[in-house]
């Protein structure tokens, strides 16, 4: 894809001067002169400075501690930094756009996020080490979009919000280090952890075609969908079925530890 052919796809999705959280895989564009660059650029020429742009700067592969984190093998675990790149899993864009002059990133050591725009500063500062869903709910409050651009709804972070409200207890507690303001490595306690989303995937039956804008890419689709019509949903679906979003992966140590904590919630919360 040429630079005008993304910017014409972006731009049929109405995002100019919206609050976004982005996820975004860089092949479902299939060939993009210019790569990821291209993909940020054009996404902050499309919402302009009256909106503002989200992506998850997430490092709790390399930061996390071992216990009741993602599996680690035999890697140590590193600080986090301002200047760390994000996890490989997150993506070529997540990571560009970290890089790109004028966006900002919070310091939380497992699940930072990085921010450009209007709101950029605001949005990052409501993260705290106990509440890192923190931006979610500030976009939230903005009535700001989840932008899927080639991602499916696994990707989409702010369904954690819905477990968040619903008071489910599974939400971790770990600790991570980071370097502090004097430069020294400190270990810092983490609360209410967002887990495994690959569960998210059950919503995708239950979306509701007219409260998302949709439009073709190579693979897959870009959809723009409401934060609060999302979170809504998956609040009703946890309200039917406190373990939806518990993925069927035997290995999967997050989602174990959810359906102990729904099965047994007084051992799981003590």
């Amino acid at each position: 894809m040429t630079r005008s052919e993304v910017s014409r796809l972006l731009e049929s999705l109405s995002l100019r001067g919206n609050h976004v959280v982005v996820h975004a895989s860089l092949s479902s564009f299939g060939q993009v002169e210019g790569g990821a660059r291209t993909i940020c650029e054009t996404l902050i020429e499309t919402v302009g400075d009256g909106g503002t742009i989200v992506m998850p700067a997430f490092t709790h592969r390399e930061t996390l501690s071992a216990s009741n984190g993602p599996p680690v093998g035999a890697r140590r675990v590193v600080a986090f930094h301002p200047d760390l790149p994000v996890s490989r899993d997150s993506g070529a864009v997540a990571e560009e756009f970290r890089r790109m002059p004028g966006v900002l990133r919070s310091s939380h050591p497992t699940h930072s996020f990085a921010a450009w725009g209007r709101q950029g500063r605001d949005v990052l500062s409501t993260q705290r080490d106990n509440n890192p869903l923190g931006p979610l709910k500030k976009l939230n409050v903005l009535q700001g979009q989840v932008l899927l651009l080639g991602t499916s709804l696994q990707a989409a972070t702010a369904v954690h919000l819905a477990e968040e409200r619903s008071g489910r207890s599974y939400l971790g507690r770990n600790t991570a280090v980071r370097v502090n303001a004097a430069g020294y490595d400190e270990r810092v306690v983490l609360e209410n952890i967002p887990g495994c989303g690959a569960a998210f995937l059950k919503l995708e039956d239950q979306l509701d075609p007219s409260k998302i804008r949709s439009v073709p890419l190579s693979r897959g689709a870009a959809r723009k969908i409401p934060i609060r019509y999302l979170v809504n949903l998956a609040t009703r679906a946890l309200e039917s079925d406190p373990q939806v979003f518990i993925c069927d992966d035997p290995a999967c140590a997050s989602c174990a530890h959810k359906r102990d904590a729904v099965l047994y919630p007084t051992s799981a919360s003590g």
